[in-house]
């Protein structure tokens, strides 16, 4: 039986978190979130494609 992640348990990064790993301490709020968005889009992208392929 495969473990399977629901969708609803995902977690999403925060604007402090993002910018507390290296190189990221100084970019504005505004790109750390457009960063984030664009991770969490990659993040549901690379699900779908996942389960659809189970």
């Amino acid at each position: 039986m495969k473990n399977k992640k629901d969708i609803q348990t995902l977690q999403t990064i925060t604007t402090e978190q993002l910018k507390s790993f290296d190189g990221f301490a100084d970019i504005s709020i505004e790109e750390a979130e457009r960063i984030i968005h664009t991770l969490k889009e990659l993040s549901l992208i690379t699900h779908q494609i996942i389960t659809e392929h189970e």
